[in-house]
């Protein structure tokens, strides 16, 4: 009997075999041709991973589409489609606030998935799914960037710059994306320390994208701010949880310069910050994946070893899921003052209500297509 995989297993290896070329194995292609795979879960799992554009991308480009029962392709290209229309439109946004901050003297920092607008990371503009556009500027030029967007139509709550966050968040009414303009990539002091704004800005290379200039980080910040951002900042290695879209873009960076990463001094930068075994687990995780070899420098201890098999298990589990997701949003309603049992109740109310919902959604998309379940999907995946 052929072994059963879980749909992590299959969304991983998709990814894995896609970032080695364009020609699938043997045992890959036997097995999506294989009856039995809980496809409502694969979608499942790369929809709450932010990896279901990849997905679909992969599948295409290793010409595994055609394996798929017909509605469950369409669907994944239109995913697909949607993807890459509103990555274009995240572009034009993004050009569009970066001019008038050009005109001021300001070359913004761009972080996160607003690099991958630009740098052609990714085999094409549709495989990063990204919610929200992040800038960094000196803090000494935030209270005139900020000013300057709001000229454009720019706008939050936020009324003043508070010197004690950490940057402004702001929507336009007629453009897809929340912008952040930071002036440090974390909050607290211990995490700055593992990355200053200042080490950020004064690395970053000058690059020209569509008329107006931009600031790109070194491979190495770039590295050290994705693992930060979702073990620290978000939680990750606290709960056990390595997303498989930092996985997969941590991978990239690696493949993107295998020579150029400088192991002794990462691994130096994290410890000196108290961050080793963060480190250490997320590179493992990237070996076991197979998305690119990383070398692991100091002593693996019981306890990396265990966060190693925490996060394995993590990833294929449901109820350790929602136990991760619960923590998280426990996490960020503690972290803006909202306390007290009945929130939390109503938290667990939410998050369970919210997994029910979107599988059933999922399981419906897939049994025939309709033009709203669709869209509604694509906005919870964006929210």
């Amino acid at each position: 009997m052929t072994p059963r995989w879980h749909p992590f297993d299959i969304v991983l290896r998709v990814l894995a075999e896609r970032l080695d070329g364009c020609q699938p194995s043997h045992d890959l292609r036997a097995l999506l041709g294989s009856q039995g795979i809980d496809w409502a879960g694969v979608v499942g799992q790369a929809s709450g991973q932010y990896v279901l554009a990849a997905l679909a991308a992969a599948l295409r480009d290793l010409d595994l589409a055609g394996a798929l029962d017909p509605d469950l392709r369409d669907f994944l290209a239109a995913v697909h489609a949607a993807n890459v229309e509103r990555n274009h439109k995240l572009q034009d946004q993004l050009v569009e606030l970066v001019a008038p901050l050009n005109r001021i003297g300001v070359e913004p920092v761009l972080l996160k998935g607003a690099i991958r607008l630009v740098d052609g990371l990714y085999p094409e503009i549709g495989w990063r799914m990204m919610r929200d556009l992040d800038v960094l500027v000196h803090e000494g030029s935030l209270a005139e960037a900020v000013e300057v967007l709001r000229g454009i139509g720019y706008d939050s709550e936020q009324r003043a710059i508070d010197p004690l966050e950490k940057d402004w968040r702001a929507r336009h009414p007629d453009r897809p994306a929340l912008v952040e303009v930071h002036r440090e990539l974390f909050g607290a002091a211990r995490q700055r320390r593992l990355l200053p704004a200042a080490d950020v800005i004064n690395g970053a290379r000058p690059a020209t994208f569509n008329g107006v200039g931009i600031r790109l980080p070194s491979l190495e910040h770039q590295i050290v701010h994705l693992i930060g951002h979702g073990q620290l900042y978000d939680g990750g290695y606290a709960y056990g949880r390595i997303e498989l879209r930092d996985r997969l873009e941590a991978g990239l960076l690696v493949r993107s310069s295998p020579r150029g990463v400088d192991w002794d001094r990462l691994f130096a930068r994290f410890a000196a910050a108290g961050y080793y075994r963060p480190l250490a687990s997320f590179l493992l995780a990237l070996n076991d994946d197979a998305l690119c070899a990383a070398p692991i420098r100091g002593r693996i201890d019981g306890l990396v070893r265990f966060q190693r098999r925490r996060v394995a298990l993590q990833a294929r589990s449901v109820a350790m899921t929602l136990a991760g997701w619960y923590f998280l949003r426990v996490k960020k309603q503690a972290s803006k003052g909202a306390k007290g049992w009945p929130r939390v109740v109503q938290t667990c109310r939410e998050l369970f209500k919210d997994h029910g919902a979107r599988r059933a959604l999922i399981q419906k998309i897939i049994r025939g297509p309709q033009l709203q379940s669709l869209m509604l999907f694509l906005i919870g995946t964006y929210a």
